[in-house]
């Protein structure tokens, strides 16, 4: 069996980037930091950017594709989103256009080995997309930016053995906190972020499901914080079986998390 990892390199409103290695294969989720910051990430792990097989793109807001107008310009991995974040990433980066390889949200190909199977998310950007990603005898999860979490997404994860999933805001830090209503309003809609109630629901599923290890992910800063993130979940997953849970921080990991067990994890926060 092969041995695959994920290491988060930027978490939350000021960039989003994950890292995903299975065997030789090395693939981004988002690209929501600079270049230069990924570039050092990326050498803590033995890799260039060049090594990628490819950027695997959930949505165009900037916190996700920070990157991108430089990226283009020196590297030629591969881009892939859905056709409706394509069309918008290409009106903000028109370099990206010849790098970008669309596919329609829900379709599911291959990359460097790799099974990428996407689904539409319920989120504020044009088809915005999460994935599931299969290798090394390892299903792995990545479900952020999404205002609910649907039935049809919580089935599509029930099997992974690895999730990160978002737990973005606390209700009551929100309701309270300095964002302006229509702000509020947005965050917490239908088409916002998922809470840490509404995260710790699904997780709960999850974990009945055979889930062993959660990495939340997407904290706000002004309404949240990991300690309340992580106390959510564990209350929530408490005696339902035996899962791991990491808090992916702001910025970069100390250490990967394994997605086998056999691995060896830190716990974040």
């Amino acid at each position: 069996m092969k041995e695959c990892y994920y290491y988060s390199i930027g978490s939350g409103s000021s960039g989003n980037c994950g890292l995903y290695v299975c065997g030789n294969t090395a693939v981004l989720i988002d690209l929501g930091v600079s270049v230069r910051r990924l570039t050092a990430a990326l050498r803590r792990r033995g890799l260039e950017i060049d090594s990628l097989a490819g950027v695997l793109i959930t949505h165009e807001h900037q916190d996700h594709i920070k990157g991108l107008a430089t990226y283009v310009k020196k590297h030629r991995a591969p881009l892939y989103a859905s056709r409706g974040a394509a069309e918008a990433i290409v009106r903000k980066v028109p370099a990206a256009a010849e790098l970008l390889h669309p596919f329609w949200g829900g379709e599911t190909f291959t990359l460097g080995g790799l099974q990428i199977e996407s689904f539409l998310t319920p989120h504020d950007s044009p088809e915005s997309v999460g994935y599931l990603i299969r290798g090394g005898g390892e299903v792995f999860g990545y479900a952020t930016d999404l205002g609910f979490m649907p039935a049809a997404i919580r089935s599509r994860l029930i099997g992974c053995g690895t999730v990160v999933l978002e737990s973005n805001h606390d209700l009551t830090m929100l309701e309270t906190g300095p964002y302006p209503y229509i702000l509020k309003q947005r965050v917490g809609g239908p088409r916002g972020h998922l809470s840490n109630v509404d995260c710790a629901a699904c997780a709960a599923a999850l974990v009945r499901s055979g889930t062993k290890t959660l990495i939340l992910a997407h904290l706000s800063e002004e309404n949240n914080t990991p300690a309340l993130a992580r106390q959510e979940t564990e209350r929530a997953i408490a005696g339902l079986g035996r899962c791991k849970v990491f808090v992916a921080p702001k910025d970069e990991m100390d250490e990967p998390v394994w997605l086998s067990e056999e691995g060896q994890c830190s716990l974040f926060a």
